[in-house]
């Protein structure tokens, strides 16, 4: 079994929870999608977690490469810069280095499937819509592509044969079943900071053998990460949005 986790966000308190469903299981592989720091108030702390895994997959998010490079254009907002900038100063030289060197997507998994952070076109880039979907679909080969940076699971599903797209909202707890015929993007949607107003985690299961994937919903302490980020002196809207899932 791999575990696909994107949008960590320096949450060490949501990382926790996601790490001991991890040990009652057998993990095959763990797969990061990006953006492992910014907005959080821990990013040391996650980062030591990360390694302590050995993952072999991981690929840069905007924000890591914003919190580890100097004279980054930071085009964020400004809660979300002031995090990089604090972010930055705060990042032990292993752990700049281990951003610093994180590879861009697309990466392929062994051959079995691809990960990315934003559109497989540019790991910038949201992929929202339909029409940005049937663009990325061009830019990968495999059937399957795990992205993040939108911080929203579901599914992009490419009935090959039919000609048509649609979205999927997996549904938590609940196997899906990739089809013969049928190409997918998969975002498993955001560790650290879920936007879809549901506050709880949220990260992807996905079986390789038997082409399915699952997404899981968990809770987890909002109000002590939140609590961390105002200790930290971050701004306050990085710690109320943890609580509404905005």
């Amino acid at each position: 079994m791999d575990l696909i986790l994107s949008d960590i966000h320096a949450n060490l308190h949501a990382l926790r929870v996601v790490l001991r469903y991890a040990k009652r299981r057998a993990i095959a592989r763990y797969i990061f999608l990006g953006d492992l720091v910014g907005y959080g108030a821990q990013p040391n702390q996650v980062l030591d977690r990360i390694q302590e895994l050995k993952p072999r997959f991981m690929v840069r998010g905007n924000h890591d490469r914003a919190c580890a490079i100097e004279n980054e254009d930071l085009s964020f907002s400004p809660p979300a810069r002031t995090a990089a900038l604090w972010t930055r100063e705060r990042l032990t030289r292993e752990h700049l280095r281990l951003l610093r060197e994180l590879p861009t997507g697309l990466l392929s998994v062994d051959g079995d499937y691809e990960i990315s952070h934003g559109s497989p076109i540019d790991e910038d880039a949201y992929l929202l819509t339909p029409r940005e979907a049937l663009r990325a679909f061009d830019t990968f080969s495999s059937d399957l592509c795990f992205f993040g940076h939108t911080h929203l699971p579901g599914a992009f599903e490419l009935d090959q044969a039919r000609g048509t797209l649609r979205w999927i909202n997996l549904q938590a707890g609940e196997w899906f079943y990739l089809q013969p015929g049928c190409r997918y993007l998969i975002n498993p949607g955001s560790v650290g900071q879920p936007r879809d107003r549901d506050p709880r985690l949220s990260f992807a299961s996905y079986d390789v053998a038997r082409r399915r994937v699952k997404l899981h919903r968990m809770p987890y302490d909002c109000n002590g990460a939140a609590k961390a980020i105002r200790a930290a002196g971050l701004h306050s809207h990085l710690a109320d949005r943890l609580s509404h899932g905005i």
